[in-house]
């Protein structure tokens, strides 16, 4: 009769469940990839109660002056500090006891991994909704609606006056250049509101409108596609000669302030402009047993958010597009 040993079963779970740790965080998942978005700022302590960012500006004008003058003109400097909070966040996995118990009993054999991936795939599901969507019961904005930014309804300059770019039915109602045109201003909006000094370098489009512009020619006389001429001659890429990042986010469908059409968003992914405050990245702890009968992994992160330091780097254009029927 096989006796049940507590403590040889306990260390041969935390034996597995480093090894089944270890393919885990090894493993990409690229649909949820939020890094792909947006600067990821590990650098504060993980236990930091939150972080402080300042910011400053600088205001002054050079003039002719006389000789004789008493009012030289003077530059000043002003400085603003934002507070962000860092919060606590925990997805974790667990065994049975009958599992364990059958694996210990056949030499070579390992634990299933399947719920350890479970629980990774849904904090990298977690963070990508944050980071694009944010969180409104911690008072959290997103890439896709970020307090304070500027957002613009579309040219109602498209087919019976319409500022789609596509309808719910896969038409077209606008022309290629109206679509560009479109593009360019936004991008010329970040230009302007930083005083001429950044670009936007990443678009962002609901699929609808991103798979109209890469199927849909410019002209009957090219097969060069509307997104194709874009990243040719869009105005980031003309000024640094460097390629304009146009992507797909599926939560852009109905960002607009009307919640029912698509919403183009462009900023500059750049740390000194917006990022994600993320001092702990998910980690799994030490084994325990929680009952008679299971052994829990738990699994914790820490974040603080989206942060944009200046919305001015960041441009919304709404209506631009109708999710397909019954989407």
């Amino acid at each position: 009769m096989t006796m049940f040993n507590p403590q040889q079963t306990l260390s041969f779970v935390e034996g597995q469940a480093y090894e089944v740790n270890r393919r885990v965080y090894e493993t990409r998942y690229p649909d949820w990839d939020f890094s792909r978005l947006i600067y990821v700022d590990t650098s504060s302590p993980e236990w930091a109660p939150g972080v402080l960012t300042y910011s400053s500006d600088s205001s002054g004008r050079a003039e002719w002056q006389s000789g004789y003058a008493k009012d030289v003109p003077l530059a000043d400097v002003t400085q603003a500090m934002q507070t962000r909070s860092f919060n606590l966040a925990a997805i974790g996995y667990q065994w049975n006891i009958e599992e364990v118990n059958t694996t210990m009993g056949f030499p070579g054999a390992s634990l299933p991994d399947r719920r350890a991936r479970a629980a990774r795939l849904a904090y990298m599901k977690f963070m990508h909704d944050l980071v694009v969507k944010g969180d409104a019961t911690k008072g959290m904005g997103g890439l896709i609606n970020y307090p304070g930014v500027v957002a613009t309804n579309a040219p109602a300059v498209g087919t019976s006056g319409s500022t789609l770019w596509v309808d719910e039915n896969g038409v077209g109602q606008k022309t290629p250049q109206q679509i560009v045109n479109d593009i360019n201003t936004v991008l010329m909006g970040v230009y302007l509101g930083t005083e001429e000094i950044e670009l936007a370098d990443t678009i962002g489009l609901p699929h609808e409108a991103l798979t109209y512009i890469n199927s849909t020619p410019m002209s009957a006389l090219t097969d060069e596609t509307i997104m194709s001429f874009v990243k040719r001659t869009n105005i980031y890429t003309q000024t640094t000669g460097r390629p304009l990042d146009v992507r797909g986010m599926r939560s852009l469908s109905r960002a607009s302030a009307d919640g029912a059409t698509g919403r183009l968003i462009a900023y500059k992914n750049d740390a000194e402009y917006v990022k994600l405050h993320l001092p702990m990245p998910h980690r799994f702890l030490p084994v325990y047993q929680s009952g008679p009968l299971s052994f829990e992994v738990p699994g914790i992160f820490r974040t603080g958010g989206v942060e944009v330091l200046t919305t001015k780097a960041m441009r919304y254009l709404d209506k631009i597009s109708q999710p397909p029927v019954g989407f």
